[in-house]
This record gives C-alpha cells, sequence and structure tokens, in this order.
C-alpha cells in the first residue's frame, strides 16, 4: 500500500479533529504491523500535525516519542524524513507547556532534546527561541533554560537568520506584533507592523485572526472596549468561518467571547452556545482557561445586566449543573464557570510557581456603558 491507499482506507473521509486522529491511528498500526516503516513514518507526521492544527495537540505530545523511536531506529528512512520529523519536534515543544499535567521539568527536558536535534540536523535556533519567549509569556514565567529574560529569548531568536524551521512571512510579522504589544507595550509599533496583514498582503492559515485577537486582548487588558470590539469582530469572521466547528483555537474564541460579553451580549451569548460542546473534549488547559474565563465573564455580565435564566444544551448529562430541561439560572452559570476556570488557574499556577494565571482571572473590569 502507498499512502494513499492508508489515506483512503481509513481517515479520508472522517471529520477533521478527533474522528480522523483515530483513523490515522488505525492507519499506523496497520502499518506497523506490515514493517511499511516509510508510510508509518508518514503517517506518524499526519497524525501530529492533524491533532496539532484540528485538535488540542495532547495527543501529538503523547504519540511523539513512539515516531521519534522509529525514526531513530531506521537511519535508512532519516534523510526522507527528516524535515517532517523536525515540525513535528517543533510542534511539540511549542505546545507542551499549554498542558498543565506536564511538568515543567519535563517541558524542560522536552526542549534540551529538542535543541539537540536541531544540531544534529543542521537547523539553527531561531524557533527553538521563538518557542521559548511564547511559553514565558503565555504561563508568565521569569525565566526558562537557556535564556535569562523574555527580552533575552527574543533577542537570542534574532540573532538566527530564518530555515527550513521558520514561520511564514505572515507568523513572524504576527510574533512581532505579539512581542511589541505584550512585551514592549508599544501600540503604535505593532500597528505599523501589522500593516501588511491589515491589508491582506501577508496571511495564512491562522494569520490574520492571531494578529486582530491579539490586538482586541491588547486593548481589552488596557480599557479600551471599543477598539477591542472592533479587531474582536474582525476575528470572530475568520475563526466562525474557519474554526467555528472544531475544537482548536479556544484561547482565541474565549477571548472574542470575554471582548463581546462587555459589549454585545447577545453575540457572546450566540458564540459561546455555538461552542460550549467542543470544550469538554479538549484537554488543552490554556485553551479551556480562556474559554472557561470567557463564559465567566459573559454570565457575569449577564447577571448585571439582569438576566436570571438561559437556555442551554449542555453536553454532559452526568455534570452535577445539567438540567432535563435545558435552562439554567445565570448565577449558576456564573459560579461553575468561575471555578472550572480557577481550577485550571491553580494547576497553572502550582506547576510555574507563580500567580499569573489567577491574576488574569480575577482582574476587574470597569467599562463604560
Amino acid at each position: 500500500m502507498n499512502f494513499y491507499d492508508y489515506k483512503e482506507k481509513y481517515f479520508k473521509f472522517l471529520e477533521n479533529g478527533r474522528q480522523r486522529c483515530k483513523g490515522i491511528r488505525l492507519a499506523i498500526d496497520a502499518a506497523l504491523e506490515t514493517q511499511d516503516i516509510d508510510n508509518a513514518l508518514r503517517l506518524y507526521y499526519e497524525f501530529i500535525s492533524e491533532d496539532n492544527f484540528e485538535s488540542d495537540s495532547f495527543q501529538a505530545i503523547i504519540i511523539f516519542p513512539e515516531y521519534l523511536a522509529l525514526f531513530e531506529k531506521y537511519p535508512e528512512y532519516q534523510d526522507h524524513h527528516v524535515r517532517n520529523l523536525m515540525w513535528a519536534f517543533k510542534w511539540v515543544a511549542g505546545s507542551s507547556a499549554d498542558f498543565y499535567q506536564i511538568p515543567l521539568q519535563q517541558i524542560s527536558d522536552i526542549y534540551s532534546q529538542y535543541e539537540s536535534y536541531c544540531t544534529k540536523y543542521h537547523y539553527n535556533k531561531r524557533s527553538l527561541y521563538r518557542n521559548m519567549w511564547n511559553d514565558m509569556l503565555n504561563q508568565g514565567i521569569a525565566s526558562f533554560p537557556l535564556s535569562q529574560s523574555i527580552t533575552d529569548c527574543h533577542k537570542k531568536m534574532n540573532q538566527y537568520p530564518k530555515d527550513g524551521l521558520s514561520e511564514p512571512e505572515s507568523g513572524e510579522i504576527d510574533d512581532l506584533v505579539k512581542y511589541l504589544l505584550f512585551v514592549k507595550n508599544d501600540i503604535e509599533a505593532a500597528l505599523d507592523t501589522a500593516e501588511p496583514i491589515f491589508s491582506g498582503r501577508q496571511s495564512c492559515n491562522v494569520v490574520p485572526h492571531y494578529t486582530y485577537t491579539n490586538f482586541a486582548k491588547y486593548y481589552f487588558e488596557n480599557g479600551d472596549i471599543e477598539s477591542a470590539r472592533f479587531f474582536a469582530e474582525k476575528a470572530l469572521r475568520i475563526i466562525n468561518r474557519d474554526f467555528g466547528g472544531t475544537e482548536s483555537m479556544g484561547r482565541y474564541k474565549g477571548m472574542c467571547i470575554s471582548v463581546f460579553a462587555f459589549c454585545n451580549i447577545r453575540k457572546s451569548l450566540k458564540f459561546f452556545k455555538g461552542q460550549i460542546r467542543h470544550y469538554y473534549t479538549n484537554q488543552c488547559g490554556l485553551d479551556n482557561f480562556y474559554f472557561y474565563r470567557g463564559a465567566y465573564h459573559l454570565f457575569m455580565q449577564l447577571e448585571k445586566s439582569g438576566e436570571d435564566c438561559v437556555s442551554l444544551n449542555f453536553p454532559l448529562r452526568d455534570d452535577d449543573i445539567y438540567s432535563e430541561s435545558g435552562k439554567y439560572a445565570v448565577s449558576q452559570l456564573k459560579e461553575y464557570f468561575f471555578e472550572k476556570t480557577k481550577y485550571i488557574a491553580d494547576r497553572f499556577d502550582e506547576r510555574n510557581h507563580n500567580s499569573h494565571f489567577n491574576y488574569i482571572l480575577t482582574k476587574e473590569y470597569q467599562f463604560n456603558e
């Protein structure tokens, strides 16, 4: 069988995300059973790519050691598969900190191993430091292995030229925009830098919606709800179109729910209702933190507006909050989603030895009506 035979038989017609990953897993097992190593390696990469872009990345992290072990066992296939392996390594290294289940020491070990493979296969450390400063920013970690600070890490990244593991140009621009917004706090420079994205000259499968959401987040955190709304509107249109039916992009969806909770509560509620079913299978703590925080903001604002009850198609019948009638007290939902978000915040802060996530959760927002 060639790769396309495996695809046709096991996963071509399956829904993107978990179902497709299950089909690819079956294809991997079939290839391994017949010692079809070349296609097994290709299918491992297909699985990790699918889980990274269409799901929550957790299964990709779990399966990666199998992939790496098979790659190392058969050196005769390495030249053909090294590019795929390194991209998969980059994705796994870049997402491992998003799961509070993974200890800091394990994350450090993944980065150290990734660094050694970059050296082994003649890639530079640009992507390594890129992932590190993003993790430090997302997790509120002051320092990380190989680096003393976010600024130091970003500086080290820029000492290396772009190579085969670098982001596309739109991703490079988006990264710089994020650094200017959340590290340098330079909104004017960020707006200027983002112009190729705003004009449509630079884009990829996740940019511009990443960029729009980051601007929405920046303005939201700085108390400018109208500017936050402007960028959230742009982000939400793209998210609905491209990722509305998937469990991925939870942190960006959650940010939009938070913004609209304070300026267009009906839009916030409608979007939340369309997304809630995806976030009881998603295992990514970072995604779920922002999604549940958005829900908490939504029901807090509904309660403030005098709303007592909402209809909701709650996905888990065995959850304590579940109601057969589909009717829920707004105050009950507000407390429920606060507790879910608080649980994740506590897990991250305990692992990271800081209070970063609890600070984000408990921050109060005082916007004009």
